[in-house]
């Protein structure tokens, strides 16, 4: 035996005897918080009493579902930097805690229509599915197109060849058909030959997808779910559309390309039965009769209406700020390199009157972030700060498009290239079906795609102290989900910055009004808030910085 450690020994022991912790509490206690690691001792101020603390403010109806750019997220981000502010950490903006971003909001201020002798009511009378352009239509004519149903569209089947659009010339014309899909006398769908139905039956979509293809410069489509249908789309009247200010520094390009779809798409007009039976009373007919006879005959349909019709959309843009904030604790040794521990915290808002307060989403990855915070700041006022800069954010506009990630990582406060890594947290607060009988896990993603060190380090840090259950589902880049591209760690990754972006998965209450605190597994949140501290704790204070050694290429990215 070394003759060195054997003296350290006698030393330490006698230490333990002569110390009142000794005697007051025996000398297991004594010897048990000698030997407690730094790290597990700052750990354990990460609490779900705490957690539970923080999150009953932020998602509470007084918040009202924090969304970009709305009271509520002003409100909520006022609170996060106070409350950073409060445990000591440094505002990383120029002695601000505060990065604010340009918001350009668009909506529809005025939407009418006129078809005959008629004035139509938008969400009584009809709609316009989500068309972000100002709008004038006119027309004398209207051609009836049957169901709208091609069998030349790619991917799709039909039976019998059923075409609507045989012989039809659409170009530059305004097309009326029939929600749904052809059916026989006996229920046998004229797409499938079976009474199964296809997609045709309730994709309208596919439909206008098929009418642009072919030319057509609108599609009005009788919806027999009128009443189901506005209610999805007065939310995004009433959550209007977001994006980067046009001429802003931060200006996302892929918006540009974005706005380039927009202008090829054709509107989609969705009508009541009685809208469509007033515009067919010049032939003498009705839906009704139209299902009819396709269905005796067996065979498409279409024929000219001569019946003007007026539409026009006049879009209101407004340009507003919302913030993302930003607190740092400043490294001692390497200060130039700088950790990210990320969450967003804008929610949905209100829609329908009811308030989205988003508890799992992302109110829990936000506690999360200043649980850590808090537990670092305490490392800190004790002796132990960190090698290297830490730098706790918090961000807005991730519900719009990850509005504020992108503003970030666009317009960095501390150099890209000095950024050693992004640890994301979106949704600590629940478990997902699949792990009902073993809730002790988190997704994992994106932890290998760019740094191979990384991963390694919070596989160890798990294996360590929390022993949660990683699981790599949604790691696969091809994954459907595409879960990957869907958070802001997604704005750092672009950049070439390794990152993890740790996740619950999603429930029943996902972007629904039922996403309370009542339903938070506090106890599971800071176990997986104690994760990301203790990963974040190593690469803050190892000799040497990850380093970037994945050179794997990425599919473009899908908006959440």
């Amino acid at each position: 035996m070394d003759i060195n450690f054997k003296k350290k020994t006698i030393v330490i022991y006698s230490l333990l005897v002569l110390s009142p912790l000794f005697w007051k509490g025996g000398a297991d206690e004594a010897f048990s918080q000698k030997i407690e690691s730094p790290e597990m001792r700052f750990a354990k101020l990460i609490t779900p009493e705490d957690a539970k603390k923080h999150l009953s403010v932020l998602a509470s109806d007084e918040y009202e579902g924090r969304e970009t750019c709305m009271k509520g997220q002003k409100k909520a981000a006022k609170y996060i930097a106070e409350n950073f502010k409060n445990i000591g950490l440094q505002p990383a903006n120029n002695k601000n805690y505060f990065q604010k971003f340009p918001v350009m909001i668009s909506a529809p201020d005025s939407v009418t229509m006129k078809a005959g002798k008629n004035k139509y009511q938008n969400f009584k009378d009809f709609y316009v599915s989500p068309y972000g352009r100002d709008l004038k239509l006119e027309t004398k004519s209207i051609l009836f197109l049957g169901y709208g149903i091609s069998p030349q569209i790619e991917g799709t089947d039909t039976f019998n060849q059923y075409d609507d659009y045989k012989n039809a010339d659409v170009k530059n014309k305004i097309v009326l058909v029939l929600g749904g899909e052809p059916m026989s006398e006996d229920s046998v769908s004229l797409i499938t030959g079976t009474k199964e139905l296809s997609d045709w039956a309730t994709n309208f979509q596919m439909k206008t997808n098929l009418a642009k293809s072919k030319g057509a410069s609108a599609i009005l489509i009788v919806n027999a779910n009128f009443d189901g249908s506005i209610k999805a789309l007065r939310r995004f009247q009433e959550s209007p559309a977001m994006k980067i200010e046009k001429g802003s520094p931060s200006r996302n390009m892929s918006a540009d390309k974005e706005n380039k779809e927009e202008r090829k798409k054709i509107p989609q007009i969705g009508i009541t039965i009685q809208t469509a039976n007033d515009i067919l009373a010049s032939k003498n007919i009705t839906v009704e009769n139209l299902k009819k006879k396709i269905s005796t005959t067996k065979q498409s349909l279409s024929f000219e209406i001569k019946s003007p019709l007026e539409m026009e959309i006049i879009n209101k843009e407004d340009t507003v700020s919302s913030e993302n904030i930003l607190g740092m604790i400043e490294g001692t040794k390497f200060k130039d390199e700088v950790i990210f521990i990320t969450a967003h915290y804008d929610h949905l808002g209100i829609r329908d009157g009811k308030v989205f307060n988003g508890a799992d989403d992302d109110g829990s990855g936000t506690v999360g972030v200043m649980e850590i915070a808090n537990a670092f700041a305490r490392a800190k006022e004790a002796g132990f700060a960190p090698k290297r800069t830490i730098v706790f954010m918090t961000v807005s506009g991730e519900e719009k498009g990850l509005l504020g990630s992108y503003y970030y990582t666009a317009n960095p406060i501390f150099p890209i290239a000095n950024t050693v890594c992004d640890l994301n947290i979106d949704m600590i607060g629940r478990f997902d079906d699949n792990h009902k009988k073993d809730s002790a896990y988190v997704y994992l993603i994106g932890s290998d795609k760019i740094s191979t060190e990384l991963h390694q380090i919070n596989e160890t840090a798990n294996a360590t102290y929390t022993k949660l259950k990683l699981d790599y589902k949604y790691n696969d880049l091809s994954d459907p989900n595409r879960f990957y591209y869907r958070s802001d760690h997604y704005n750092f990754a672009k950049k070439g910055v390794p990152i993890i972006f740790y996740f619950n998965g999603v429930h029943d209450d996902y972007h629904k009004e039922t996403d309370e605190i009542s339903k938070i597994k506090f106890d599971l949140l800071a176990k997986r808030a104690q994760l990301v501290f203790y990963t974040a704790w190593e690469l803050a204070n190892r000799k040497n910085r990850i380093v970037s050694d994945v050179t794997e290429k990425e599919d473009a990215p899908q908006e959440k």
